[in-house]
């Protein structure tokens, strides 16, 4: 797998993971004002067009884009042995 495929897989993974927890989020606000048996089919509906909007913008980065990922920052990581 090239470079450039694992920065394109690194943003759709962040697209797809932004986009469920908006949908999720919004749902769980639907429940609240939505009586039972119209809210099942308003999840439905919900779900649908999140799924959608996900698989139209990694469609549209596959295409239509050149990705390259720039890390903020570097991580450091120290590992502390016992005595």
């Amino acid at each position: 797998m090239a470079v450039e495929d694992k920065h394109v897989n690194k943003l759709k993974g962040v697209i797809k993971e932004e986009i469920t927890v908006m949908f999720e989020q919004t749902l769980d606000f639907c429940q609240v004002a939505c009586p039972e048996p119209h809210f099942r089919q308003l999840r439905s509906k919900i779900l649908r067009v999140g799924n959608n909007c996900i698989r139209n913008l990694h469609k549209k980065i596959e295409d239509q884009y050149k990705i390259k990922y720039i890390p903020v920052a570097e991580d450091i990581i120290e590992i502390q042995r016992g005595k």
